[in-house]
């Protein structure tokens, strides 16, 4: 934040693209929903991940060793 001739303005680096964004107030608060927005839309995504791997129920499935052996359902290497 910088304080000139009685305004304020917001200044933040993009040293990756050799940029400088400069904003007042209102660009500032545009600025920070966009971040809240894509911090909730992050965690609903990762929310929607957990449930669904809940939903999958490994548990139920097993695993490898569900009675194939150390090699799957085939029984062993090959062509199949």
């Amino acid at each position: 934040m910088v304080q000139k001739k009685g305004k304020t303005y917001y200044i933040f680096p993009d040293p990756a693209h050799n940029l400088a964004y400069v904003g007042g107030p209102k660009q500032y608060r545009q600025y920070q929903q966009l971040r809240t927005d894509n911090k909730l839309a992050k965690e609903s995504l990762e929310t929607a991940d957990m449930y669904q791997d809940e939903e999958m129920q490994w548990s139920v499935w097993g695993g490898w060793d569900a009675g194939f052996g150390s090699f799957g359902p085939m029984g062993g290497p090959g062509i199949y």
